[in-house]
């Protein structure tokens, strides 16, 4: 199959501190996909949250760093290793704020752009040769610190938005899962939302 995935990475930061977060749309869209399954995630190697979905050689895993976002190479290469995942074979969700609210993009490969968990994973795995799709948080308000918009919640009127994002992402699993993720992306970038 073309483009086979077996592993989603969703990138967040840990505790309920964080859950309604910009930065944490990684982990709002994997919890999304995961819920969509029916799967639960339990807690692997004390590095990251896991699931499962699929049978003997059409599993497909799901991964949330348990690290805080800097860190999350660590459970990628770590995870990535012991079950011999290719980092071609890891797609990776994580938020933008340079794209707006409701937006995504997907790219093959790539820099990290200045987000530090995709700069982990880049550092841990040793290449940045692995799918990804950036959602988009922002735009950055003038006259605010970055760390400070990543961090702050998400407001009631962007719910709409996001939920258009959870159901695209959805979409785009499944599809990745029936197709490959060539044919995936194709479908989607031809398909008005």
């Amino acid at each position: 199959m073309s483009g086979q995935i077996k592993l989603f990475v969703g990138l967040g930061n840990p505790g309920r501190k964080y859950e309604n977060t910009r930065h944490n749309l990684g982990f709002i869209i994997l919890n999304e996909i995961a819920a969509s399954k029916r799967l639960e995630f339990k807690k692997w190697n004390n590095t990251s949250d896991i699931s499962l979905c699929g049978e003997a050689d059409n599993k497909v895993w799901f991964l949330k760093p348990a690290s805080f976002m800097n860190l999350s190479g660590i459970a990628v290469s770590s995870f990535s290793k012991y079950h011999k995942i290719k980092p071609e074979e890891t797609f990776v969700f994580y938020d933008d704020f340079s794209i707006p609210l409701g937006r995504y993009r997907i790219r093959m490969s790539g820099s990290a752009g200045g987000h530090n968990g995709i700069n982990s994973i880049i550092d841990y795995i040793h290449t940045d040769n692995f799918p990804r799709m950036k959602l988009g948080t922002g735009p950055l308000p003038k006259f605010i610190n970055t760390a400070d918009f990543v961090l702050s919640e998400f407001k009631q009127e962007d719910k709409e938005k996001i939920n258009l994002m959870k159901k695209t992402a959805v979409s785009l699993f499944d599809e990745i899962c029936i197709s490959g993720l060539d044919k995936a992306v194709s479908k989607l970038t031809n398909t008005k939302l």
